[in-house]
């Protein structure tokens, strides 16, 4: 394997970790740093691959904490996510994805939070649905889901591992809609499979250490880090415009 693919290699069992740790966050800082190491048109479905494997090996190792109500909502609503998104999958400009993920993130990351998400009826059944169509065209969601899984008052073991089921049934059925239109998984599978390998490592180390992290100093070295990320991919394309 090229060198650029150890280096990715080695990026999921980092940012596995950083979501074994703080349940969110390790997706988005992996899908900013592929830009410039694989085709545009590969981003994503490389992406949702690692992080089924990611997120699944996280809730495997604390699968008695899940919300088994909150997490079946989801998934039916990300059914219905994947089939209104592939749609418009086809007609999708992908050399643009990069710029519009790069502003996507910083939206996610640097938006007032808000700590009162409303109580709607059925209401992550709604977020699968939109988050999982979302996903189609930039990748990452999960940020969008925790304001909506914290008002649940869960304690946090529960609330990663929830979140890491959502977020493996989000992803699933992303890469279920890039198969079923076409997309070669084939040229890419050694990476992938070193990815997902190394991804389980991490959600392995991020467990065992999770407790031991202070939550304040982690979130703020997390925004920083996607920011500067986001701000790359950004200069990148705009660099590489003709």
């Amino acid at each position: 394997m090229a060198s650029a693919d150890w280096f990715l290699i080695g990026a999921a069992c980092v940012t596995s970790m950083i979501a074994a740790v703080g349940g969110v966050g390790g997706g988005v800082v992996l899908i900013a740093i592929m830009p410039g190491f694989l085709p545009a048109s590969a981003i994503i479905p490389v992406h949702g691959s690692v992080q089924i494997a990611s997120n699944l090996s996280r809730a495997l190792l604390g699968i008695r904490h899940t919300d088994w109500r909150v997490v079946g909502q989801y998934a039916g609503g990300a059914v219905i996510g994947a089939l209104l998104g592939s749609r418009f999958l086809a007609n999708f400009e992908w050399e643009i994805m990069p710029l519009l993920l790069g502003f996507f993130i910083l939206l996610i990351t640097w938006m007032p939070g808000f700590s009162n998400a409303p109580n709607l009826p059925a209401k992550f059944a709604l977020l699968g649905a939109f988050q999982t169509a979302l996903s189609l065209f930039l990748g990452v969601n999960g940020p969008l889901n925790m304001p909506f899984l914290l008002r649940e008052n869960l304690p946090r073991d529960r609330t990663v591992i929830t979140h890491s089921v959502q977020m493996t049934s989000s992803h699933a059925m992303k890469i279920l809609t890039f198969g079923f239109l076409g997309f070669a998984f084939a040229p890419y599978w050694k990476l992938v499979a070193g990815m997902i390998a190394s991804a389980s490592v991490g959600s392995y180390l991020g467990t065992q250490i999770r407790g031991r992290v202070p939550e304040r100093a982690f979130r703020t070295a997390l925004k920083w880090l996607v920011t500067l990320l986001a701000v790359r991919m950004i200069l990148q394309v705009i660099i590489n415009d003709p």
